[in-house]
């Protein structure tokens, strides 16, 4: 593996070991949903080490994943911990705009397969697309209600977006 993946890889692990950490700084169903992403991430990246270990440009693809995967769980932990309208709706937005780029690289690996798959890849992808922007939608809406309404707006985005990030990890194997 060239040192360069190595480096890359070494990034990845440290970011995930700091993930663990600040979980522990949640509520005990902040710590229980972000351990999910937490593994998932572990899983990916082991993947990453076996593929660099058979074949480099594979590699190169999954860290670019990884990457993004990691981005989208470290803005999820910032909407975990957020005590204000302000960090949550930032935290948020930033994740959505990570997924955005998820999304747009599943749209391109879906455009490498054909027939069938790929009209099932397309229509994995056109869902997930649509929730994110319902998502999208009902936070900024969160921010024109009352004083704590936020916080009711907090608790279903984040179960909303644990539901795509399930449905999206679902589509990604297919």
């Amino acid at each position: 593996m060239a040192t360069a993946t190595e480096e890359r890889l070494s990034d990845v692990r440290r970011r995930i070991a700091r993930l663990e950490v600040r979980a522990q700084e949640g509520t005990a169903n902040a710590r229980s949903r972000m351990q999910r992403y937490v593994d998932a991430l572990h899983g990916d990246e082991e993947a990453a080490r076996a593929s660099g270990r058979t074949e480099a440009a594979a590699v190169a693809g999954r860290l670019e994943q990884l990457d993004i995967s990691l981005e989208i769980a470290e803005h999820r932990m910032a909407a975990e911990l957020a005590v204000t309208e302000d960090q949550f709706t930032g935290a948020v937005e930033a994740e959505l705009h990570r997924w955005d780029a998820y999304l747009d690289r599943m749209q391109t690996k879906a455009a490498t397969k054909t027939g069938v798959a790929r009209d099932r890849a397309e229509a994995a992808i056109a869902d997930l697309r649509q929730r994110r922007l319902a998502i999208g939608a009902r936070v900024a809406a969160a921010g024109t209600a009352a004083d704590d309404g936020w916080r009711d707006a907090k608790t279903h985005a984040l179960a909303e977006l644990d539901e795509l990030n399930a449905k999206a990890a679902t589509a990604w194997r297919d």
